[in-house]
């Protein structure tokens, strides 16, 4: 298990790169978020996007799978927030995106030391190298010792 006190400022984690795929582009927005954009080919092409773009949720679900699952053995309690989302290029059927992470701002809790809040900085690109979106999360972390 990995714990509070094994991590440390700026440490990287290892995401594994990921393709987006057209059908999961509309399956996402026929389930949660049903823009036509997301939907429909042919009113894609004529909107900003000229082409379907996957959601800016289905881009941050999917990264967070990348991101949890490099994470490993964390014993993490709970997250307790994001930070701020912004995306930079749309996400088009076939781009391969790659989540580059790190551990930032750890505090260990000064009312219950057997915790501590960590930050993960996320900057995902796609395979152009193009930046697509920022976004953080903010996360309870147990520690393994209860001491300061």
């Amino acid at each position: 298990m990995i714990y509070f006190e094994d991590l440390y400022q700026g440490q990287p984690l290892s995401c594994k790169s990921f393709t987006i795929h057209r059908e999961e582009i509309i399956d996402f927005a026929q389930k949660f978020d049903p823009q036509r954009f997301h939907l429909d080919e042919n009113f894609a092409k004529q909107g900003i996007f000229k082409g379907l773009v996957a959601s800016s949720l289905h881009v941050l679900s999917a990264c967070t799978k990348q991101v949890v699952d490099a994470q490993g053995q964390m014993a993490i309690l709970s997250g307790v927030g994001m930070d701020e989302v912004t995306m930079f290029t749309p996400v088009r059927p076939g781009d391969t995106l790659n989540v580059k992470a790190a551990w930032q701002d750890l505090k260990r809790s000064q009312s219950k030391p057997d915790r501590g809040f960590a930050r993960i900085k996320c900057e995902v690109f796609n395979q152009k190298k193009e930046k697509v979106i920022v976004y953080g999360y903010q996360y309870l972390v147990a520690c393994r010792t209860h001491g300061k």
